[in-house]
């Protein structure tokens, strides 16, 4: 079985720490799985993630603060963003099951998993 590439984007005040807390329990996830830590997810244009596909990412999964997101405002514009995404997917034929948004705690092990999981399910397909 091949190993598509999943990139997970997380924050660093946020889903980074719940990333780490997977690690310091020593839960594994695959190795085909890569993680950027930024300060907020809202900061990649719409356009990274259709390159990204180009350039043999399988899955992304965005792993933000949410509604708990310290900068004013970065949520809203994030799930818009997402949303117009979604759009230039479909125009594309790119499945958006292949993108996901979505919000992990410092201490969400089970999630971050959980999400893994789903994206590693969803991009076999491909």
């Amino acid at each position: 079985m091949t190993h598509r590439k999943i990139l997970i984007i997380t924050t660093n005040h946020s889903s980074y720490p719940g990333a780490d807390a997977v690690g310091q329990a020593r839960m594994a996830y695959g190795a085909n799985t890569y993680i950027i830590r930024v300060p907020d997810p809202v900061m990649f244009p719409e356009d990274f993630y259709l390159r990204a596909y180009d350039k043999g990412i399988a899955g992304i999964i965005i792993m933000s603060s949410g509604s708990d997101c310290p900068y004013e405002g970065a949520y809203e514009r994030l799930s818009k963003r997402v949303a117009r995404v979604y759009e230039k997917m479909k125009a594309k034929g790119i499945a958006v099951n292949r993108l996901k948004l979505t919000t992990i705690c410092t201490v969400c092990r089970a999630a971050f998993l959980k999400e893994i999981s789903e994206m590693e399910k969803a991009v076999a397909a491909i």
